[in-house]
């Protein structure tokens, strides 16, 4: 800016000293007319040659200021310009730590006791702390295993009051309760049920990380419907279910053990 406004300062002495210069010759032209006699004695020639210059000289002169005033003009519109990009700059500047201040903080840490199955009257009942605080994907694997166990387990209490009355074609020699693992053809159908579980858990029935967990497919929903067994109320229920499930077929198996009755025999 400094150096425009020197520039336009030469430029404005440069024009103003034609100027003055014609200014100073018209006045003493003016100045030396005292009588009409000499301006009658004037030559025309002299005249055209005196004043036709000084003309050129002032209309140059005012040229050349008004150039220097655009100069000075855009110099400041210029400088005017820079100085409310810099406000803006700082005005973003500003501003910026207060929109971070405003963003929602971060979510709380995987409670583990806030998941499903922390039911009365136990609540969340992990004695030996298995799952910790913050640890999802830890959680996820026991609870995954949980219900698994849980659904075997309620086929299993139940199948082992079902064997005591129904017997399966070509398995009517096969002894209830644990003898029916031991002795053939008992032992083949446990064989071939180990085989169809296992290709149930490695291939159809894999864990998908974008799925609930313990979600396999419904098999009954049939596509028609409400979903069945979705709500809160219903996994609870799988849950509390399975675990009295795991529990009563240790129950069954050891006195069974201890007795020599099936589970039939123990209820009576």
């Amino acid at each position: 800016m400094a150096k425009t406004a020197s520039m336009a300062t030469a430029l404005l002495i440069s024009g103003g000293v034609p100027a003055a210069q014609a200014f100073s010759v018209i006045g003493s032209h003016k100045g030396s007319a005292s009588s009409p006699n000499s301006l009658r004695h004037r030559s025309t020639a002299t005249t055209e040659s005196s004043v036709w210059p000084d003309c050129m000289s002032l209309a140059m002169g005012t040229a050349s200021a008004a150039a220097a005033m655009s100069m000075v003009s855009a110099s400041r519109k210029s400088a005017g310009n820079r100085t409310h990009k810099k406000q803006i700059t700082r005005l973003a500047a500003a501003v910026e730590p207060a929109v971070e201040a405003e963003e929602p903080p971060p979510p709380p840490p995987f409670d583990p006791s806030k998941q499903l199955g922390a039911t009365d009257p136990l609540g969340f009942f992990d004695p030996l702390g298995f799952c910790k605080v913050g640890d999802e994907e830890g959680f996820r694997k026991f609870r995954i295993a949980e219900i698994k166990h849980g659904r075997v387990a309620m086929m299993a209490a139940v199948g082992a009051v079902f064997q005591h009355f129904v017997k399966f074609p070509g398995f009517e020699k096969v002894p209830a309760g644990l003898g029916a693992v031991t002795s053939a053809p008992g032992t083949y159908g446990f064989v071939a049920l180990f085989l169809v579980s296992g290709l149930f858990e490695l291939v159809l029935w894999k864990d998908d990380p974008a799925k609930e967990i313990g979600d396999y497919g419904n098999p009954l929903q049939l596509g028609i419907g409400d979903p069945l067994g979705e709500s809160m109320d219903m996994r609870n229920r799988e849950l509390n279910n399975g675990r009295a499930a795991m529990f009563a077929i240790m129950g069954i198996i050891v006195a069974e053990l201890a007795t020599g009755k099936d589970a039939w025999e123990q209820l009576m």
